[in-house]
């Protein structure tokens, strides 16, 4: 299942919803264009995929970074510096040991969120470089095409069946796509899962 660009995904998106013939269909593209953007916006709540996988690389000001817009959630802990791994702590933890001012060049650095900002306890230096991975929202497939839509359409095609009903007043198939679309989800995952993990060696737990 390929699609030569966003038009071709959308006739064929108006093609399971109308039937062949969409030249007698009523929907208009701006509705079209919704639908599949519900879609969309559905799928980065659902699936995370190797595609989305970004660098991430910040600048420290005033003991906080902002997020990247296109930011998602963290694939793991960010290093602060060179070599310290951060360890995630809720926001009022990190809040009240700075507030008290338990600062100590010795401990473990924690880092929190704040809107759409990292910030860090103890205390980091302007100029503090933090680094890691994170999942990415790609732009919206409607400028164009990329790497996770390519990589999984059939996941696109359905997501925009599934979220159709509202728009359309549609009962009887929108249960059926919604099933397609969470089991597709699911095997998305897995097999995303198995990319990272497939490859590992069996390691010895120890008691």
């Amino acid at each position: 299942m390929q699609f030569s660009n966003y038009a071709d995904f959308r006739n064929k998106v108006q093609v399971m919803l109308d039937g062949d013939d969409i030249s007698t269909s009523d929907l208009s593209v701006a509705t079209l264009d919704l639908i599949i953007g519900a879609g969309e916006q559905r799928i980065y709540r659902d699936v995370r995929c190797s595609a989305q996988d970004t660098a991430l690389s910040l600048t420290v000001s005033s003991n906080a970074v902002t997020l990247p817009s296109d930011f998602i959630e963290l694939r793991g802990a960010p290093y602060v510096g060179t070599f310290t791994v951060a360890i995630y702590a809720p926001w009022e933890a990190i809040t009240n040991q700075i507030n008290i001012g338990a600062e100590t060049a010795n401990h473990p650095v924690y880092y929190s969120f704040q809107s759409d900002k990292m910030f860090f306890y103890p205390t980091q230096a302007d100029g503090t470089t933090i680094t890691g991975q994170y999942y990415k929202r790609f732009a919206d497939i409607s400028t164009g095409l990329n790497a996770f839509f390519n990589r999984y359409p059939d996941l696109f095609l359905y997501a925009a069946l599934a979220e159709s009903g509202p728009f359309l007043g549609e009962t009887t198939r929108t249960p059926i796509w919604d099933d397609k679309y969470q089991k597709i989800a699911f095997g998305v995952n897995e097999t995303e899962r198995r990319r990272y993990t497939r490859g590992g060696k069996l390691t010895t737990r120890v008691a």
